[in-house]
């Protein structure tokens, strides 16, 4: 089904092999340098563009030149519109006074009549991200949005993260004993070019006794600023759900079907998502829907959870985004265990046609459209439950969009 090339963790050393008996003297290599440094910097940084993120960490070794290249804003804008969608695990255990390591992997499919392979890279706190009890966000962009559980503290800790470069900056949350349903989502506005914080909370413990409320933290500012009532709360964020400046999430009201809310975070505002009429996407128990949003190759989507009757599971998917009519039932997945109620996340849609499915929090499986199943083999499977979330690996740099915020670089 699948193979795994290469692990390593970022930044590690290669072990340099030995020249072949008969080799010639370092002339070659001096042509060929030769020929490197004739080549225009804008053919080079598309050339690097191109590359996958563990080549492009060893090219920054290569020279001075490479490097102050892929510094570049017009690189940086460059490889993140052509990064490739990964994989960002956040093993267990959570609960501890340090972090653990996340493994980042990147899916590699050079022919569709081959079996795809995995890249994998090891993260580590206190090298790639900051070393205390985070929990993942959301991704955006490239950058991180962690948190650090503040239980019964009154303050809480936000650190925005670009884990490639080991660079972060803390915006704290205060007074969190006093905001209650708590919830924050991290996104950028391609409008200002600003990277925002989310929260929305309940400012008394009876949540029908005052509305829900929404403050926004704008990176760089260093300050919070309160945006006035939220329609929808903020509730668990699915693993890739950012598009068009927006944050996509589900929400659940009592007696009430689910729909799929949105923050733009450019327009600072919340707003509804169409869905397709009800009984276009319904599950044979009446139950709510949508389960699940996300983004496939550039398009919203969403998922109307698993029929009990049939165990089918649907993805739909809007191919004109907030174009209501232009929702379209793409895949129709079977034979999934619907007898524990299992839930199903999608993460990745392989070109092959198979689509890697999150199974409640605790593995990934790869659902094959030809076997009508998910395949027995899992992708990966954790010792508990685990952080997933899909992450496009970017060198956006915190020190060029967090002007003004206390910048923590991790190393050099």
């Amino acid at each position: 089904m699948r193979k795994v090339k290469k692990t390593a963790s970022v930044g590690s050393n290669r072990r340099r092999t030995a020249k072949p008996p008969g080799s010639s003297s370092s002339s070659s290599t001096e042509q060929s340098k030769c020929v490197v440094a004739e080549l225009p910097n804008a053919l080079i940084i598309d050339i690097l563009s191109r590359l996958s993120i563990r080549p492009l960490l060893n090219c920054k070794s290569v020279c001075k030149t490479w490097l102050h290249l892929m510094s570049d804003p017009f690189f940086v804008r460059l490889h993140l519109e052509r990064s490739p969608t990964t994989l960002l695990i956040q093993k267990t255990p959570f609960v501890r006074k340090e972090s653990t390591e996340m493994l980042l992997i990147e899916i590699v499919e050079e022919d569709i009549s081959k079996p795809f392979y995995i890249e994998i890279i090891r993260l580590f706190p206190a090298k790639n991200f900051p070393d205390t009890d985070v929990r993942i966000l959301n991704s955006c962009n490239g950058l991180l949005c962690l948190y650090e559980d503040s239980g019964d503290k009154s303050d809480m800790m936000v650190h925005v993260c670009n884990p490639v470069l080991g660079e972060y900056i803390d915006i704290p949350v205060v007074n969190t004993d006093k905001k209650f349903e708590h919830h924050l989502a991290f996104g950028f506005s391609s409008v200002s070019n600003q990277y925002k914080v989310l929260q929305t909370f309940y400012p008394e413990k009876d949540l029908t006794a005052s509305p829900c409320l929404a403050e926004i933290y704008t990176v760089g500012t260093g300050q919070w600023r309160s945006i006035g009532n939220a329609p929808f709360r903020l509730q668990s964020l699915d693993a890739n759900a950012f598009l068009h400046d927006s944050i996509h999430w589900i929400e659940y009201r009592s007696n009430s079907a689910g729909f799929v809310s949105a923050f733009d975070f450019a327009l600072e505002q919340f707003k509804l998502v169409a869905l397709p009429p009800a009984s276009q996407i319904h599950d044979g128990m009446g139950r709510c829907y949508p389960s699940s949003v996300g983004v496939i190759k550039g398009c919203l989507f969403m998922t109307n959870g698993v029929c009990i009757e049939n165990e089918k599971f649907e993805i739909w998917v809007m191919e004109e985004y907030g174009i209501k009519e232009s929702w379209t039932k793409k895949f129709v997945l079977s034979n999934l265990e619907v007898q524990h109620y299992v839930s199903y996340q999608p993460l990745y849609f392989l070109s092959s046609g198979e689509i890697l499915l999150c199974e409640d929090d605790e593995s990934i499986g790869v659902y094959v459209p030809k076997l009508k199943r998910i395949h027995e083999a899992k992708f990966y499977k954790g010792k508990d439950c685990f952080l997933v979330t899909a992450h496009n690996p970017s060198f956006v740099s915190l020190q060029d969009i967090a002007k003004g915020e206390e910048l923590k670089v991790l190393r050099t």
